[in-house]
């Protein structure tokens, strides 16, 4: 355990299984409410996803590229940080374009500006066909986002005049609500699709395919970026996590490290009374923490082994059958140079492969991990120069550079480990070749370099097929005035998930999940 980090008490009132960014969210709020906290940690070192490593000299950071502004009202951080008084602790870089993409039907590159007005601008100079489709599909989003604001503020202030305004005024998103992003891009764009790609070049922020993510959901997530700007925080997520962490050990709460909850104990009424924890690498010395209320900042898939038999097959029917979000592979490359001396100078680029010629085809690229690069073939892919923005990340050491693209579980489950080793190697070869060939020297330049698969990001964050963005973002089948399926209660008494499992997108999802939790707890034990 490292030094400063609170030694475990007996009692809680709440024990929070995880610490990724929901769940050090929820506890950290938790704390700050008065409630007796403490979490538990399987790995050494806090923040899941939002975590940092090296290799050899090398700083890797695995998770963010980058975030809405925190400082934009509108964005879930934004209230979150502020009532924990960290929002201007942290140092949050912009970047810019939002992002850049190439090749394909796109050809030359693009840069997306990250603004709704510049954007519009941009994209109708260079793809003057789809000018008036740009004007409207730009203009839905923009509408949805500052609605959704509105009803957020309506909900908040239990306005009901604000609340009647924002329901008039969301007739539209109410006629749109169970579409998909595709069928948003059929009707503003027809049969082009280059403006389709130009306009949606990084889906796989969310989703495998525009086909499997709800419009609504898409319409926020990439609003909230042309609404505020992108922004990386500096010296990677691990500050945002430390940060959260800290929050929660000094408002009197625990943080256990290398502790991996085992079960939970129910009382009499199937409430919770316990969880039991053991050290993640001997799996002995079983401890117990009493605890009133437990948030799982895990999948449910990890929590149902937990329970005693009844609960587990509740928690099971209740989550089982819910398709799984995509997982991504990553490229992590050491540059010995600044990668502006051989021409790469932009932050975030997509790159779109020949083969690619619609949107349609866009999740296929989740299907070549499967095998060995062939005929110089490729997936889509972004990479992300990290040294295009004072990312605090390289210190004396190689400058990062990451490529990432979609991946899935099943098309590593059946190698062995030196077949997986060797397949990660030859996908690195591959990498590095394509991004030579664009940036001429950047194979030279290469040191460190390290891959990692569906089944890293099944292992590490223990989530069920790798996945990253909790359940699958589909369309939304319930009503629009039963609201974003966003549930922390679970169908078990004073349990609640504080995850990407129940809705909403990288970091901005996570913390508002994680808030959502926070605030279903204090509400039960208000009652």
């Amino acid at each position: 355990m490292k030094r400063g980090w609170r030694v475990s008490e007996n009692s809680f009132d709440v024990v929070v299984i995880g610490s990724g960014l929901g769940g050090l969210t929820a506890a950290a709020l938790l704390a700050r409410s008065g409630r007796k906290v403490c979490v538990i940690e399987r790995n050494h070192s806090v923040g899941g996803a939002a975590s940092s490593f090296r290799k050899g000299a090398l700083t890797i950071e695995p998770a963010l590229h980058q975030t809405a502004d925190p400082h934009w009202p509108g964005d879930p951080k934004h209230a979150i940080l502020t009532e924990l008084g960290i929002l201007d602790e942290i140092e949050w870089v912009p970047v810019t374009p939002f992002y850049s993409v190439a090749g394909g039907p796109i050809g030359e590159v693009f840069d997306m500006p990250a603004s709704f007005d510049a954007a519009h601008q941009a994209l109708s100079e260079r793809f003057p066909r789809s000018r008036e489709g740009f004007a409207q599909f730009l203009g839905a989003i923009e509408r949805i986002v500052d609605n959704a604001g509105e009803l957020i503020e309506a909900q908040a202030t239990r306005s009901i005049r604000r609340l009647v305004h924002g329901v008039i005024e969301a007739r539209r998103l109410i006629q749109d609500w169970h579409m998909s992003t595709a069928d948003i891009l059929d009707r503003h764009f027809g049969r082009d699709e280059q403006a389709k790609i130009a306009v949606a070049a990084n889906v796989g922020y969310y989703a495998n395919n525009p086909r499997d993510l709800a419009w609504p959901m898409f319409a926020i997530a990439q609003g909230g970026f042309l609404k505020s700007g992108g922004r990386f925080v500096k010296g990677g997520s691990r500050v945002l996590s430390m940060k959260l962490a800290k929050c929660v050990m000094n408002s009197g709460g625990t943080v256990l490290l290398g502790r991996e909850a085992t079960e939970v104990d129910l009382d009499a009424s199937g409430a919770p009374s316990a969880v039991r924890h053991v050290d993640t690498r001997s799996r002995a010395d079983e401890q117990r923490v009493e605890a009133r209320q437990i948030l799982a900042n895990c999948a449910p898939h990890v929590l149902a082994p937990m329970l005693p038999d009844a609960e587990r097959a509740k928690l099971e029917a209740a989550y089982g059958g819910r398709p799984l979000s995509t997982s991504l592979f990553t490229a992590h490359y050491g540059l010995s140079v600044d990668p502006a001396t051989i021409g790469m100078t932009r932050y975030g680029v997509m790159i779109i492969p020949d083969w690619m010629t619609s949107m349609v085809t866009y999740g296929e690229s989740s299907r070549f991990m499967a095998h060995d690069p062939a005929d110089g073939a490729i997936p889509g892919y972004g990479f992300v120069n990290y040294a295009a923005i004072d990312s605090g990340l390289a210190g004396d050491g190689p400058v990062l550079v990451t490529v990432t693209g979609l991946d899935r579980l099943e098309n590593w489950q059946h190698l062995s480990p030196q077949e997986d080793k060797d397949r990660r190697e030859r996908w690195l070869d591959a990498f590095q070749a394509d991004l030579d060939r664009q940036y001429p020297g950047f194979s030279a330049a290469v040191g460190e370099r390290m891959f990692l698969n569906a089944r890293s990001m099944a292992n590490f964050m223990n989530t069920p097929g790798g996945a990253i963005y909790g359940f699958a973002p589909l369309p939304f089948e319930r009503r629009f005035w039963r609201g974003e399926p966003l549930e922390a209660k679970t169908p078990l008494k004073s349990i609640y998930l504080a995850s990407s499992f129940t809705g909403g997108f990288g970091f901005s999802g996570a913390m508002r999940s994680g808030a959502v939790a926070a605030k279903a707890a204090m509400a039960e034990r208000a009652r």
